[in-house]
């Protein structure tokens, strides 16, 4: 399952750190994220995430926003999916040490696919 990050120019170690300006640019980047996702990836729908200190899940110390697309019926109990950000060791759906690796070809074609999908990304927009 894809998660894609948002992650501001400026790091810093909580959400409260962010300016104005920087909140905005994030929540516009990851709208934009979004509707470039949904229909490449035929989502139905986005959990979009914060998890704001180590005590929320956090588990590098910068703020970034998660958006996974979701699919009818991906999860049994909707909510499941938190307790997968939240885990050190997710079970199936975030990037962790426990899924296979990916070959240097799939990685390949995941780029150029990314690449067609956003084309010149322009933060400025």
């Amino acid at each position: 399952m894809l998660d894609v990050l948002i992650v501001p120019n400026r790091l810093t170690r909580r959400f409260n750190d962010l300016t104005h300006e920087e909140v905005t640019d994030m929540f516009t980047q990851g709208q934009r994220v979004c509707k470039a996702l949904e229909s490449h990836y035929k989502a139905d729908a986005f959990t979009m995430a914060i998890q704001d200190g180590p005590e929320a899940g956090q588990t590098v110390p910068h703020v970034h926003l998660h958006i996974i697309p979701r699919h009818k019926g991906d999860y049994k109990n909707n909510d499941d999916i938190y307790g997968d950000l939240e885990d050190s060791k997710p079970r199936s759906v975030i990037d962790n040490e426990s899924r296979p690796p990916r070959s240097a070809r799939e990685m390949a074609e995941e780029a150029l696919a990314m690449r067609k999908l956003f084309g010149q990304w322009d933060t400025s927009e």
